[in-house]
């Protein structure tokens, strides 16, 4: 049998935006919820994902958070099935099937990329989620065996022709403002002083970019 193949398949807005919710805990946590995984229909990478197939896929997920806690996620497209310790930026807490689709929730961690994630959902910025797996897929483009590590946060357009040609980390890395909003990021939690810089480098980061991102009404 053939190794199994790659699949990072992001979910479009087309009518089902993440919704976003603040902790009513005043912990200052961010939760995305919405549709994770789409099912029994053709996605913009030309598969579909049969419903047992998501099935099984959010058994996985719910399997892993009862065992474990929480499924960590990363920000934007990693390269591999991996998951990054040092680009994790939300955990799944929670997925259920809803008809053919997989729907969960999100915590956005106040730390590290998570605070990039934050800084984006206070700007208005749309953001979407990313299955990230393997599986086979047959001469017609359907996934059978599919085999799902987490899902991640990426940059998300509201239609499938507004998809950027550029990712929110590959921006992050060509932006002055950017780079130094990721390094300031990894000592924000234990330096005020890298706070306050914190949130005007990414304030900065998003004005510059803001062109390339649909954004949001408030």
């Amino acid at each position: 049998m053939s190794e199994k193949q790659y699949l990072s398949e992001v979910i479009m807005t087309d009518g089902k935006s993440l919704v976003t919710e603040a902790a009513t805990d005043n912990s200052g946590f961010y939760y995305l919820k919405g549709v994770f995984l789409e099912g029994e229909r053709e996605n913009h990478n030309g598969r579909v994902y049969p419903q047992d197939v998501i099935s099984m896929a959010v058994q996985q997920i719910d399997q892993k958070i009862k065992a474990h806690g929480p499924v960590a996620g990363e920000c934007d497209h990693p390269e591999g099935l991996n998951i990054n310790f040092d680009r994790i930026s939300h955990v799944i807490t929670e997925m259920h099937e809803d008809g053919a689709n997989g729907v969960g929730t999100i915590k956005v961690i106040k730390a590290g990329l998570g605070l990039i994630v934050g800084g984006c959902i206070e700007a208005g910025l749309q953001v979407g989620v990313s299955s990230r797996g393997s599986g086979n897929i047959d001469g017609s483009g359907r996934v059978s065996d599919f085999d799902i590590v987490t899902v991640d946060i990426v940059a998300n357009p509201s239609a499938h022709s507004a998809y950027p040609a550029m990712s929110l980390a590959e921006s992050l890395k060509l932006n002055n403002h950017g780079v130094e909003a990721v390094y300031l990021s990894e000592f924000v939690k234990s330096d005020p002083a890298a706070q306050r810089y914190f949130e005007q480098e990414i304030t900065r980061f998003l004005t510059d970019v803001r062109d390339q991102y649909k954004w949001r009404k408030a």
